[in-house]
Formats: C-alpha cells, structure tokens, sequence
C-alpha cells in the first residue's frame, strides 16, 4: 500500500470515526440555533416597534394626566397610571404579533399582569430614582424607566409569558 493510500485510508477512517451522524447533528443544531437566534432578533424588533407605540401612549397619557388632569404634583403616581395604559395595548400586540401566542389567554393575562406589576415596580422605582435621588430632568427619568422595563419585560414575555 502507497502512502498516499493510507493517508486517505486514516483520513476516511478518522472522518468517518467522527461519525457521520455527528456531522449531521451538528448541522441541525447550526440549522435550529441559527432559526432561533432569527427568530428572537425578529420578537426584538416587533417587541421594540410595539414598545414604541406603547412609549408614545404612556408618554401621552402621563403629560395628559400631569399637564392636563392635575397630577402635576404627583408624578411618580402619573406615571404608573400611564404606564398601565401602554401595557394593556402591549399585551394585545405582544400577545398576537410578536409572540404569536395562541394559548389561553387567561394563562396569558395573568403571567403578563404579574410580570408586569414587577416591571411597574421597577419603571416608578427608577422614575423616583432619577427624579429624587439623581435631579435628573424628567425626560431622563422618562428615558431610564422605560429602558429598565423593556429588558425586563421582554425577556419574561419570550420565556415565561408567552413562550412556545
């Protein structure tokens, strides 16, 4: 036998001793982790575009009720207020266009309003924060509570809320 016949004769054994169904499983795991990395930057998109409708109403409502509805004095409080407006159109959107979620939507509404009474704590927790404990302007305590609640509640949505 050549050496050139068994260099190939070890290479083909050595490829094959690697196994073929290796191979094949790790390309389907390429295939599937590829899909659901895809997919998840896909949700973060939609979750962001809905998080900027939702944005817009919570920053609607909470200058209608400190501007127009005498909770001028009482921002944190207006801001809660506000905040539960913007999560109501969030689950609807997050619920159908995002998740796709198809479940119970009793399941859903429960998991979505306990998730989202932690991520209220930790948007009014962070408006006080800002506001009281930094003197930041409002329009960066506006700005930092809803970053804070948008990873929260993201992440809890995909796994928890509305998970597959």
């Amino acid at each position: 036998m050549t050496a050139e016949a068994r260099n190939t004769k070890t290479l083909s054994h050595g490829l094959h001793g690697f196994s073929q169904k290796r191979i094949l499983k790790s390309v389907l795991i390429s295939e599937i982790s590829g899909k659901k990395i895809f997919e998840t930057l896909t949700q973060i998109a939609k979750f962001m575009t809905v998080g900027v409708l939702n944005t817009a109403i919570d920053a609607g409502a909470y200058f209608a009720l400190t501007r127009w509805l005498g909770l001028g004095s009482a921002l944190v409080l207006a801001k809660g207020i506000a905040y539960v407006i913007g999560m109501l159109n969030s689950f609807f959107w997050n619920r159908r266009w995002t998740f796709g979620d198809n479940g119970n939507i009793w399941r859903a509404a429960g998991l979505f309003t306990l998730t989202h009474i932690f991520a209220l704590a930790i948007n009014a927790g962070t408006m006080a924060l800002v506001l009281d404990m930094m003197q930041l302007p409002e329009i960066i305590a506006l700005g930092a509570a809803t970053a804070a609640s948008f990873i929260w509640n993201f992440v809890l949505n995909k796994l928890v809320v509305f998970k597959e």
